[in-house]
């Protein structure tokens, strides 16, 4: 059978052009796996590699050997760009790229066969713009084969380019591993029950095949502190972990450390664990407006005032908590409940019954929290009640 090597990242991740966070597990799942092994393929994501540890090797020979690669390169990740690099390198013809329509390239590919689409967090919204990308590409699919048109610039600007050739591969190698979309899943299912140190030796497993995303050091980080939550022994581990990213703009990474120093000043009542906190917070927030850095960056604000003498500056920082509130509220208010598809956009709910508290929309509150509650796993729901807790008494002051 014919096989199609898909180039992309996996889970939900940031995009910063666009504004949105992206399920680019739901485009494998709904978009591009189910038209690819239509028109005849087999199709295998870089993740779903089954090797046993040569993750890069087989992520190459599939690159190098499959008859047909689709790179989706939304939210500019890094490592599909590289690796679409790599196969426009290697292989004159049948490259396909995808992208989320916001996103803009560092480079002139606008020659190259490309398929820009809308993600939409609405259930409704994400099928019809599905409907129309998987018409699109399976149109591109069905015409790549017979014409053989030139889609790597490299081989189209210089066209007496010959593709290299290997040797025949070795085929004595025993496949023992687990695919890693497969770990994935499973570190996540144990994370979800709360069993953090076997999720933990599963993401550490992870983060030393793959060392270049930094997703998995964010869940080992997590999973280190959720094992004993008011330990300044494990959030010191934990901070351990992310200290080589700190200097960061990710989003993701400046959350988690925020959660970090947040933990802390519960425990230690210092200045310099609640400003570290909201510098982290805040340069998350600043980079992207997200739902969870915004309103734990106005948590903090609050946090913070339960230590501050001066009365003007306690007051700045409740006025600036409330503008920070609000403007959380604002721009997630509109979010539909048919949005609900993942576990980041249960959070969404959180946040906007935290938000609404805080500014006083009671209505807005009980309607929010009552779906998150109807939404969430006991982890989930423990962490939202301590915070809220403590909102509602810093709320009260």
């Amino acid at each position: 059978m014919k096989r199609c090597f898909v180039v992309m990242g996996y889970g939900v991740r940031p995009d910063l052009l666009s504004g949105k966070k992206i399920n680019l597990d739901k485009v494998y799942r709904e978009i591009i796996k189910p038209v690819v092994e239509d028109c005849g393929y087999e199709c295998i994501r870089g993740d779903e590699v089954l090797d046993s540890g040569l993750i890069d090797e087989s992520m190459y020979y599939g690159i190098l050997e499959s008859d047909l690669v689709v790179a989706d390169i939304s939210t500019l990740n890094p490592n599909a760009i590289y690796e679409l690099g790599v196969r426009h390198g290697v292989r004159r013809f049948r490259t396909i790229i995808m992208m989320e329509s916001k996103d803009q390239f560092f480079f002139d590919l606008n020659h190259s066969r490309t398929i820009k689409y809308i993600y939409h967090r609405k259930k409704t919204a994400f099928d019809a713009e599905a409907d129309r990308v998987r018409a699109q590409l399976k149109g591109v699919i069905e015409n790549i084969e017979p014409k053989e048109q030139v889609d790597s610039p490299l081989y189209k600007f210089v066209n007496d380019l010959q593709e290299p050739q290997r040797a025949e591969p070795d085929n004595n190698k025993i496949k023992t591993s687990k695919p890693i979309f497969e770990r994935i899943k499973e570190a996540t299912v144990l994370k979800k029950k709360e069993f953090y140190k076997d999720a933990y030796a599963l993401y550490e497993a992870l983060s030393n095949d793959i060392p270049s995303d930094p997703y998995f050091r964010q869940q080992m980080a997590l999973c280190t502190y959720k094992q004993e939550e008011h330990s300044l022994e494990m959030l010191d581990k934990a901070y351990g972990i992310l200290e080589p990213m700190a200097d960061t703009i990710d989003p993701e990474t400046n959350g988690m450390i925020g959660a970090i120093f947040k933990r802390r000043f519960d425990i230690t009542n210092s200045q310099e664990d609640i400003d570290k906190a909201i510098i982290s917070y805040k340069r998350a927030y600043s980079v992207y407006a997200d739902n969870y850095t915004g309103e734990n960056y106005a948590f903090c604000l609050l946090l913070k005032t339960t230590i501050c003498a001066d009365e003007d500056e306690k007051e700045e920082l409740k006025v600036l908590s409330r503008h920070t509130y609000r403007e959380v509220f604002e721009s997630y208010k509109d979010f539909a409940e048919d949005e609900v598809n993942t576990e980041y956009e249960v959070w969404v709910l959180a946040s906007l019954a935290a938000c609404s508290k805080a500014i006083n929309k009671n209505d807005a509150y009980e309607r929010y929290e009552e779906l998150f509650l109807s939404k969430s796993n006991s982890m989930m729901k423990s962490s939202y009640k301590q915070q809220m807790d403590q909102l509602v008494e810093l709320l009260g002051r």
